[in-house]
Formats: structure tokens, C-alpha cells, sequence
């Protein structure tokens, strides 16, 4: 699972390291999935990416962008997960909250298999 966190420069180097601590616990709690082993989503399975945005960009001054593979009890809660997500990441900035808009993306891909076949 990869996660891509843009952020502009007037964020405080707090608030990334508060989002560097609790964002794979948050990610892995909402988007683990009933089931067995393979459905389990450790933190250490979180893989985060920070980036600074440029200048000229406009927008939220946090983008978070989660990657996750398509898993059918996922697919029906698409934007209610995204909405958990964004609740758990403000309420962690309660000093912030006033200062930072927030932006969550969340992508559940399929992961297709390819096939060859000699003919």
C-alpha cells in the first residue's frame, strides 16, 4: 500500500511529523478487511511518501493520496473509508485544524494478472 503526502511550505515540520507517526496505524486500522491472513494490513505495510508542492500549486495545503488493491468489501465503502480517514487525520491536528485544509484521495486499484499463452 503506498501513500503519497504533498504538502505546501507553511506546514509546519510538527505536523509531518505527527502525520510520519499515526498515518500507517490509521491507514492499516480502516482498510484492513475481514478475512484471513492475506486480508491483515500491518503499519509496517504502509509505505509513505513526502513531498513538498511547488509554488504554483493551489489547492489543499495537505494532499494525501492512498494506493490500495481493490478488495470487494472495500469497493461498496469507497467514500465512506475516505471520509474515516479524513476524520482521524483532523482530529489529530486539533491545534492545526484551523490552519490547514486537508485534501484525501483514496484509489482502490485492480490488480489484474497478465497471460501469455504459446500458441
Amino acid at each position: 500500500m503506498n501513500v503519497s503526502v504533498i504538502t505546501k511550505s507553511n506546514v509546519k515540520s510538527e505536523a509531518l511529523d505527527i502525520m510520519a507517526k499515526e498515518l500507517p496505524a490509521i491507514i492499516s486500522g480502516l482498510l484492513e478487511v475481514p478475512g484471513g491472513y492475506m486480508a491483515l494490513l500491518k503499519p509496517e505495510q504502509v509505505s509513505l511518501e513526502f513531498s513538498q508542492a511547488s509554488t504554483r500549486d493551489v489547492g489543499s495545503d495537505i494532499r494525501i493520496k492512498i494506493l490500495s488493491s481493490s478488495n470487494e468489501p472495500r469497493l461498496s465503502s469507497k467514500h465512506t473509508l475516505a471520509r474515516e480517514i479524513l476524520e482521524k487525520i483532523v482530529s489529530l491536528f486539533s491545534a492545526f485544524a484551523e490552519k490547514y485544509s486537508v485534501d484525501i484521495r483514496l484509489y482502490l486499484l485492480e490488480i489484474g494478472v497478465a497471460e501469455y499463452s504459446v500458441e
